[in-house]
């Protein structure tokens, strides 16, 4: 079981994803997924059933993360909600498709989420890389309703396979797809990412699952591992958005290339083991 060190620990690496979260608009899964990959090992976890804890775990999380960043950006007036209904609501359909996949069987091992994960973070970084800096401030222009169903659908598989929340993935297509303004692109990002959470978290809830804690597990979620990183979320997600909407858009750029740069090399590390 864990110990008063191990909470500790999950509260402050939970307030760094929680930050993370809200000034990249990403959910905060790039760091949560490496948290709870090290907590779920250490309650014994293994195999398939690993890659089913992790993903509801991390998502189960970004509910939280995710809806203090979007409340805090609606505060700020930099608010969309059309964008991110007609990004959502296709996204939740292919999220609990594939998440209810996943759980149906022992597919979807460690390794194959290693290689999913870490070539999707390869991709990202290469794109977010070689975008010309002023790609990432653009005159606004409306994106279309099946450009925003298209990504929404893309997301919510990534999201599934991933547990990253998908904003990892809507905030290079919105800058680079769509030419919107990097800040206007994390504002949608962090108002898709909770509803994409909730539809899987709910199924994740409600599944049937192998016992892995003698107490406190509902479905997949296992409480004493994610509460002290959301309530971490409710302080540090804001200060995350307080901070993004201050910065230029080269440096939450770098940010951005720097933080998924360290998962991906660690990610790597352990397809090569």
């Amino acid at each position: 079981m864990l110990g008063a060190t191990d909470y500790i620990l999950l509260f402050a690496l939970g307030a760094l994803g929680a930050f993370v979260a809200g000034y990249l608009g990403v959910g905060g899964g790039i760091i949560f997924i490496p948290i709870l990959d090290f907590f779920l090992k250490k309650l014994g976890i293994s195999g398939d059933v690993l890659v089913k804890a992790i993903l509801a775990n991390s998502l189960f999380t970004i509910i939280f993360t995710g809806l203090v960043a979007t409340y805090k950006q609606y505060k700020l007036g930099n608010f969309f909600p059309r964008e991110i209904l007609h990004t959502a609501l296709p996204g939740c359909l292919t999220a609990v498709a594939i998440t209810f996949l996943i759980k149906s069987g022992s597919w979807y091992s460690k390794d194959a989420f290693n290689y999913v994960f870490g070539c999707m973070l390869l991709v990202i970084v290469y794109r977010m890389l070689f975008t010309k800096p002023n790609d990432l401030y653009q005159p606004q222009t409306p994106a279309s309703r099946f450009g925003l169903w298209i990504t929404g659908l893309f997301t919510g598989a990534i999201t599934a396979l991933s547990g990253l929340g998908g904003g990892i993935v809507m905030a290079p297509i919105f800058t680079q797809g769509f030419k919107m303004d990097i800040r206007r692109a994390t504002a949608i990002s962090n108002g898709v990412i909770p509803l994409l959470a909730i539809a899987v978290g709910i199924f994740n809830l409600i599944a049937k699952a192998p016992v892995f804690l003698p107490r406190f597990q509902v479905g997949y979620i296992a409480l004493p591992v994610v509460m002290p990183m959301i309530i971490a979320s409710f302080v540090f997600a804001p200060l995350g958005v307080l901070l993004s909407q201050r910065s230029s858009p080269s440096l939450v750029k770098a940010v951005f290339v720097s933080f998924v740069s360290l998962i991906l090399i660690k990610t790597i590390y352990e397809i090569c083991l």
